[in-house]
């Protein structure tokens, strides 16, 4: 990414957007930029630089405006964004959108993800989005995050250059304030429209911006600017713990895990026992992250290390966290989307012409024609069973003179605690013919060139379509 401050232009016009753009950021001389326009003054100035730009280079431009329709000036806000677009030849696209407030999300963080879900659906990942962010925005950003209690990179606030959903999204007012864009308005005679709602301090930011930023400014003239560059410099070393986690993690071995056992992914603890308890964290944060799943609070943090990390040997602690649980067997330690609650599985009877379908395990069990492997066809002379583990079932492995209690074949094979009850097992006339996913049990192996089954899982997908275990 790129930092903030390399340049201190003091005064912005398309010249200096231009250089941001096309010769620090790079971005091609035909470029397809999209543009999120409110109607007030940031997006305003944002969009009529943008439309000069035109002037010398290739640029398509489009205007993106959110219609959240609870404010009652929302409709003369959408027609002032459509004249303004209409007299600056720009193509202009807006929705009403939905703004459910739930999940503990406020109007404010509810309105945000409505608006960025209609951004990604317009917004190719070859596109850019630009928005009208600025320094007082970042400032204000820096202290609501610091009263949150947010540690390093909540306090990078916004940057430059930033993505979602693989989407780019480039901030390219963030080094000038208000004051600098209302001079900007005042020389080209812009007009923008005003947000009565943004007086409100009821709202937190609204709070910050009129009771408590112009009391810093009195006594710190320059705090906009402070505020900035310590986001800068919380970016900086952002980056740097990022570049610490990514060689610790090549330190040992990461894996998928789908089927059974869940779905999520796990790691080798050996050979991380001398990492810090703080860069262990450090470690475990930058893992989730980059796998998808959203890291746990400090605190919860500092119980998975000391009940998972730190204590030795298997364990059958699990850790929670919205979305996301932490288990920990032998020298794994897995993060899972959460396992369905366990359920009473009753005994099936399975016609392997059909698949089976076993909703509550979210796969189904097919059974495949081979020869010379799985269950012999001419020894199945009973209708195949499902059953679950109940405690002592015994299987006898083809490599091995005598019957075994599963439970020993079970911790021999390293098999996490918690998937042994969830996986199916095959019966015969009342004696155990497979434990599915792992074994085939003698009398019932076929031999080398006899017909038989092969047993396979597939997970079933949201759409009703399946996937090979």
């Amino acid at each position: 990414m790129i930092g903030l401050h390399e340049r201190n232009w003091r005064k912005i016009d398309a010249q200096t957007l231009y250089r941001t753009l096309f010769n620090t950021l790079r971005l091609p001389n035909d470029a397809r930029i999209h543009v999120g326009v409110s109607g007030g003054l940031d997006s305003v100035v944002l969009l009529h630089l943008l439309a000069t730009l035109r002037e010398f280079t290739e640029i398509s431009l489009t205007t993106l405006h959110a219609h959240h329709g609870l404010h009652p000036d929302a409709d003369r806000w959408q027609e002032f964004c459509e004249r303004l677009c209409a007299k600056w030849s720009v193509t202009f696209k807006t929705r009403r959108l939905d703004v459910p407030v739930k999940n503990g999300d406020g109007y404010e963080a509810s309105a945000r993800k409505a608006r960025y879900r209609w951004y990604a659906s317009i917004v190719k990942p070859t596109d850019y989005l630009l928005l009208a962010h600025q320094r007082d925005d970042q400032a204000e950003t820096v202290l609501l995050n610091l009263l949150r209690g947010a540690g390093i990179r909540g306090l990078c606030a916004m940057s430059l250059t930033s993505s979602f959903e693989r989407r780019r999204v480039i901030r390219p007012l963030l080094g000038y304030d208000r004051q600098q864009l209302v001079a900007y308005a005042d020389e080209h005679q812009l007009e923008w429209v005003e947000d009565a709602s943004n007086r409100d301090i009821t709202y937190s930011r609204n709070y910050l911006r009129h009771q408590i930023v112009p009391l810093l400014r009195a006594r710190w003239p320059a705090v906009s600017g402070v505020l900035a560059r310590t986001a800068e410099r919380m970016r900086r070393t952002q980056i740097l713990l990022e570049e610490v986690a990514a060689a610790d993690l090549q330190l040992t071995e990461s894996q998928a895990v789908e089927g059974l056992a869940g779905t999520g992914h796990k790691m080798s603890l050996s050979g991380l026992g001398h990492l810090s308890d703080s860069r262990f964290g450090n470690l475990l944060s930058y893992w989730l992250r980059s796998r998808g799943f959203k890291p746990p609070s400090h605190r919860q943090l500092d119980r998975v290390i000391a009940e998972l990390i730190r204590r030795s040997g298997s364990t059958s602690a699990v850790n929670r966290w919205p979305g996301t649980e932490a288990r920990r067997y032998d020298d794994w330690l897995y993060v899972l989307r959460p396992l369905p609650q366990p359920v009473a599985l009753g005994t099936r009877c399975w016609d392997i012409e059909q698949p089976l379908v076993i909703p509550e395990l979210n796969v189904k069990m097919v059974a495949v024609p081979v020869h010379g492997a799985g269950l012999a066809r001419a020894r199945i002379t009973a209708p195949l069973v499902v059953r679950w583990r109940r405690g002592g079932e015994r299987c006898r492995l083809p490599t091995r003179p005598h019957r075994q209690k599963l439970k020993k074949l079970l911790q021999e094979r390293r098999v996490p605690p918690w998937l042994r009850a969830r996986i199916p097992l095959l019966y015969v006339a009342d004696e155990i013919a497979a434990v599915v996913d792992y074994w085939y049990c003698d009398p019932f192996v076929a031999g080398p060139g006899e017909a038989g089954i092969e047993i396979k899982l597939c997970a079933l997908s949201n759409q009703g379509s399946t996937t090979h275990l």
